[in-house]
């Protein structure tokens, strides 16, 4: 989702035009922000769906999107860290303490109502995405718990496969406990 940006007269706000430049960059940043964590969304819910079909050339490919789309992304964070570093320099506090909160209250008009949009839009989605992250987690564990059920099923607890002595020291074979048996 696009959000406007502001165009106009660089002093609108009272910033200096480069401080102006650097809160339309962030503007954009959070922008592209925002499409990635509808992206991930996307993908989280498209990634349960196939864990579900168990379709697995189909999630080793998103898997591999997934880890193309993080490395991709990964120059949106830089920026955002240096034009954090700027607009700090900018605005005379130190890098630590400039948060989007802490920007709104040093801005104002356009500028400002376009950067809470972001940051309440942010907040939403991020929600969203801790709530799909546990879904995701929780259906990845069942799929675990069912896995080894199943090879509990069909090789035995615990996996044992091999022979097991009775205390007079007679040998047990532990064939007829599990679907599979081991031995040849």
């Amino acid at each position: 989702m696009a959000l406007p940006t502001m165009e106009g007269d660089p002093q609108r706000d009272g910033l200096r035009p480069g401080t102006q430049a650097r809160v339309t960059a962030l503007l954009g940043v959070l922008d592209e922000d925002i499409r990635h964590v509808e992206a991930t969304l996307l993908r989280l819910d498209t990634l349960r769906g196939l864990l579900i079909k168990r379709a697995d050339g189909a999630l080793e490919k998103l898997l591999e999107e997934i880890h193309r789309q993080g490395e991709a992304y990964a120059a949106t964070e830089c920026r955002r860290q240096e034009l954090r570093r700027g607009l700090a320099a900018d605005l005379g506090c130190s890098e630590s303490d400039l948060t989007l909160s802490g920007l709104l209250t040093r801005l104002k008009g356009q500028d400002r109502a376009a950067l809470a949009e972001r940051q309440t839009r942010l907040k939403v989605l991020v929600a969203q995405l801790n709530r799909e992250h546990t879904l995701t987690r929780l259906l990845i564990a069942d799929c675990a718990k069912f896995n080894r059920s199943l090879l509990r099923v069909f090789f035995g607890p615990a996996g044992k496969t091999g022979t097991t002595y009775s205390p007079t020291g007679a040998p047990k074979h532990p064939t007829g406990t599990a679907l599979l048996n081991m031995q040849f």
